[in-house]
């Protein structure tokens, strides 16, 4: 937990030191057993308001409705690829949420989005392909107690990352099934016994 939260107060205390001539996106993968969230925190700066306004505010009336948010999610989502080992993931959207324009115009707003999948694997790979002229990037993965991440290698914009992981067993697993496991050994062994036995008995008849 120690780690996640500097992880994520890394990301956020760069959020709010980027340059205003870019578009910081920040993303911080979560990877479970059952599946791996993705979060991405999107902060404009105050000269790259115009491009991204031109994007989102689609009927030029200087405002950002609900409809041109969720559409500006979805392309989002449509831009970033996650990989799970060697394979495309389909990426649910979750949550958003938008900042106000007084917020984006002093270079302070973020728009903050979430993703899912239900899949995982042994091996993962994310890439952010979305407005590269203008943005720059962050990401990390978050660190749990059940989680063993190899060694993490990120493009040098820091646009994909890649790393194996693993689950080892837990101490809570293994004492569920360590009383099970003499008659685990022991019953191939007396089943070889009764086998070996047979066959000597079988020898001795004439």
């Amino acid at each position: 937990m120690g780690v996640s939260a500097l992880l994520a107060l890394g990301l956020i205390g760069r959020a709010t030191a980027h340059r205003l001539d870019e578009y910081l996106q920040a993303t911080l993968i979560g990877v479970t057993r059952d599946g791996i969230d993705i979060e991405i925190q999107l902060t404009p700066g105050v000269a790259v308001l115009p491009v991204l306004m031109a994007m989102v505010d689609q009927d030029r009336d200087g405002r950002i409705s609900s409809e041109e948010e969720r559409a500006y999610a979805e392309r989002v989502a449509r831009e970033v690829e996650l990989r799970v080992d060697g394979v495309p993931a389909p990426l649910s959207m979750i949550e958003s949420s938008f900042p106000t324009l007084e917020a984006m115009r002093e270079g302070l707003g973020t728009i903050r989005m979430k993703l899912r999948t239900a899949r995982s694997g042994h091996e993962l790979r994310f890439e952010n392909r979305h407005l590269p002229q203008i943005s720059v990037y962050l990401v990390n993965c978050l660190a749990a107690p059940s989680l063993v991440v190899g060694r993490q290698q990120r493009d040098e914009m820091q646009k994909s990352i890649e790393f194996e992981y693993s689950f080892p067993v837990s101490r809570a697993a293994w004492s569920a099934i360590e009383p099970f496991w003499p008659a685990a050994i022991g019953i191939p062994l007396v089943a070889r016994m009764v086998l070996l036995i047979y066959r000597a008995t079988a020898l001795r008849r004439p």
